[in-house]
């Protein structure tokens, strides 16, 4: 494994074993990694908009597929599309970004399965971007922060409807 790849595995791990997440024992950790790669190439910092890193896609989408509510077709594909991606792309991971990019542009130009990975995995990263930062993304409210978002009051307490 490559010192870079072992970095963001440990990251990873980190996260994972700071709470109680069913999806880690759905998902593996290189998976773990790709979704976080993808994530990022879909969500770059721009001058105006923060990363995927920074408003923390990877660990809402990893705490919110495995909450009960989470919708099970959606969850299928994901963790499906991530698991046929890494079997049919093992060199991913040691691509640079731009050829990581190209690959991402080439599979869902030529694969409907792919767009819609892609599209799904894109749909619950602007989730991520631009939710209450209590469901695990938006970390901060940098999304909100950059976007000039004036704030709804109250914000949610508990999540999922839960009762305080």
């Amino acid at each position: 494994m490559k010192r870079r790849n072992f970095i963001k595995f440990t990251t990873i791990l980190g996260i994972l074993s700071s709470t109680n997440f069913v999806v880690a024992r759905t998902i593996s950790n290189e998976n773990l990694i790709i979704l976080d790669e993808l994530l990022n190439i879909i969500f770059p910092k721009t001058q105006n908009m923060p990363s995927a890193k920074e408003f923390k896609a990877l660990e809402y989408l990893v705490k919110n597929i495995s909450h009960k509510t989470f919708d099970d077709e959606d969850k299928a594909l994901i963790i499906d599309g991530t698991n046929d991606f890494n079997s049919s792309f093992p060199e991913f991971l040691t691509l640079n970004k731009n050829e990581k990019k190209e690959l991402i542009f080439q599979i869902i130009q030529n694969s409907f399965y792919a767009k819609s990975w892609v599209s799904k995995i894109s749909y619950y990263g602007i989730e991520a971007m631009f939710s209450d930062p209590i469901y695990g993304g938006n970390f901060e409210q940098i999304a909100w922060k950059s976007v000039n978002h004036n704030i709804g009051y109250p914000q949610p307490l508990k999540t999922y409807g839960q009762k305080v």
